[in-house]
């Protein structure tokens, strides 16, 4: 799981560069391709936990699996937001999307996978 995380921090840091490149362009088509590709890999990502979860037995899997479908709704919310340039012109834009994603893959880990980590091994 931690090359997981790794990638949706590169995907991130992606969108953040794609906003830099294209300032006052909001949202512009590399910045909705890199969001479709977060939304694409937390599904995947999400999938797999769960798919480690249940072979884990793991006892919290019906709640993390609330709180995967909270945390793809609240990115797909944002996202929405930001496609129809409902956060804001151009920087203030992407700052508050990028500050979201950030925040949004945080709140992940801490609320999600710290709670598995002594019972599921999250390095597999």
């Amino acid at each position: 799981m931690d090359s997981d995380h790794r990638r949706l921090i590169d995907i991130i840091n992606d969108f953040e560069a794609s906003a830099q490149r294209g300032a006052g362009q909001v949202p512009d088509d590399n910045m909705r391709t890199t969001l479709r590709r977060l939304q694409q890999y937390a599904r995947d990502h999400f999938a797999r936990e769960e798919k480690m979860q249940g072979k884990a037995q793991y006892a919290g899997m019906a709640e993390n699996r609330i709180q995967h479908v909270l945390l793809l709704d609240s990115l797909n919310d944002f996202i929405v937001k930001f496609s129809e340039g409902k956060l804001g012109p151009g920087k203030v834009a992407t700052d508050k999307m990028t500050e979201f994603l950030r925040r949004w893959l945080v709140d992940h880990i801490l609320k999600v996978d710290l709670k598995m980590k002594g019972q599921i091994n999250l390095s597999r």
